[in-house]
């Protein structure tokens, strides 16, 4: 049994590899790989579909506690893995109508599923009101209060040079800039926080080669994270009346995202 489990497990393990290789976005290579194991479970036994999948679903245990994981990404496997894999030897001799669901429920986990989880583990508390930090910021200008401002929705949309989804961000923050212009109960800032050896002038330099009109604020250092309880980027947070209201990521474009709109957050702060 051991060294069945070796042999058949390491080559399930083999497989989800190559369909990251080949397919790279979860979109994809949730829905295929499950769907695969489905089927192939179908015509195997007890045992051996035991074997298929207990490496795995080893593996995304052990994966769970490693730092930078992503854990929406690893829930959902570790949920799924044994579940598919047992289903497909249980329905084997059942109705195709039971197959053909799973399978439609697998693609709308897909799709569906991994971005929509994300979202909520990265905003488990994020409504949780509380007091904001000093945040003085370094405009054009000379240096901003920002949590001294009052009646004032204030957004923040915090940023580092050395991150690639920061900048995918920005054409939507700017969208969300011109919504907004003309409404003075509303702020929005991009706010650069300093990675090792960064520079204002050389986060500057970055950001100003796009053109953006939305105004961007700069830190000296990363107290303010610090003291907010975040490190990963972009990052946002909302403020009204020296408090913090949102703190967390919210969604600017994303099709298949139904809740955290950013949009619907700043209407709602608007009206109270």
């Amino acid at each position: 049994m051991f060294k069945k489990t070796l042999l058949y497990g390491g080559l399930v393990v083999i497989i989800y590899i190559l369909f990251v290789f080949l397919f790279k976005t979860q979109k994809i290579i949730f829905p295929v790989f499950m769907i695969s194991a489905f089927i192939v479970s179908m015509y195997m036994s007890y045992k051996s579909v035991l074997t298929l999948f207990i490496p795995l679903l080893i593996i995304w245990i052990i994966h769970l506690f490693l730092p930078d994981s992503k854990l929406n990404n690893i829930i959902i496997y570790i949920i799924f893995t044994p579940i598919t894999f047992l289903l497909g030897y249980y329905l084997r001799s059942k109705s195709y109508l039971f197959k053909i669901s799973y399978s439609i429920i697998l693609i709308l986990i897909g799709i569906y599923g991994f971005i929509n989880f994300w979202f909520f583990l990265e905003n488990f508390n994020a409504r949780k009101i509380k007091n904001a930090p000093k945040t003085e910021l370094l405009s054009n200008n000379g240096l901003m209060r920002i949590d001294t401002i009052q009646n004032k929705v204030i957004v923040l949309d915090f940023w580092t040079t050395g991150c690639g989804k920061c900048f995918q961000k920005f054409p939507d923050f700017e969208k969300l800039y011109y919504k907004y212009q003309n409404n003075s109960n509303v702020l929005l800032y991009a706010v650069n926080i300093p990675v090792r050896r960064d520079t204002v002038g050389h986060a500057k330099k970055r950001i100003e080669k796009y053109n953006y009109n939305f105004p961007v604020l700069y830190s000296d250092s990363d107290t303010i994270p610090k003291q907010l309880g975040f490190d990963k980027y972009p990052h946002m947070v909302i403020l009204k009346n020296g408090r913090v209201r949102f703190n967390g990521y919210l969604n600017l474009n994303e099709k298949n995202v139904f809740f955290y709109d950013i949009g619907n957050e700043i209407e709602k702060l608007i009206a109270e």
